[in-house]
């Protein structure tokens, strides 16, 4: 079956802080496939037999956004039912309401899970570190975390990217204003543009 996931890309320095310690659990508890690239999901994992509707939508909602959603990196979290251990992620109101938007757009033919209907102020956006741990594991992990500093960095979510089956389908570039093709997204040369711009905007806030 096809899977479409809708995220957010970390990018610059909040990327290599929380892969860092995304590395670092999985050395020290021996994770394996257990650990995960961290990003940011906005909707699914999800099937939809309606991709040129999904990519149309996707499209339209990214583009009628009037400002640049933003959110800050916080501590840790852990969803114990799941077993899942996260770093939390505290949007702003333009992202809030990005994700809802979307969720509301794609919902009536898309097969997405109870949490991605959750009204604004009740989804909980994180960026997963670990994920299906046993037990123990998840435990020895909430333990080590009660001494660690947390990851304190403010962002843009400078791209929100459509996926299927983990490869890019497009990727809608907030800082240029425009839809990347996947060949886009992935460039470096992209990438230092929306870096070069947006220090324009703010000497000294990116590294």
């Amino acid at each position: 079956m096809t899977h479409y996931l809708i995220d957010i890309r970390l990018m610059g320095s909040v990327k290599h802080q929380i892969s860092s310690l995304s590395n670092q659990l999985s050395k020290k508890f021996k994770l394996g496939d257990k650990q995960v690239i961290p990003h940011i999901t906005l909707a699914g994992p999800f099937s939809t037999t309606n991709e040129d509707r999904l990519i149309k939508d996707f499209t339209r909602i990214c583009a009628d956004q009037k400002k640049i959603p933003k959110y800050e990196v916080g501590g840790f979290g852990f969803f114990d039912t799941t077993r899942v251990v996260f770093v939390t992620i505290n949007p702003d109101e333009n992202l809030k309401q990005f994700r809802s938007q979307l969720s509301r757009a794609i919902s009536p033919y898309c097969s997405l899970r109870n949490y991605d209907l959750d009204s604004v102020n009740e989804f909980r956006f994180h960026a997963t570190l670990a994920m299906k741990l046993d037990w123990l594991t998840f435990q020895r992990i909430r333990w080590y975390f009660r001494r660690q500093e947390p990851v304190i960095f403010r962002h843009h979510p400078i791209r929100a990217t459509l996926l299927r089956n983990s490869r890019i389908v497009c990727e809608y570039d907030f800082i240029q204003e425009r839809m990347l093709t996947p060949a886009q997204a992935r460039s470096r040369a992209t990438m230092m543009r929306d870096f070069d711009i947006l220090k324009t905007w703010d000497e000294g806030y990116w590294e």
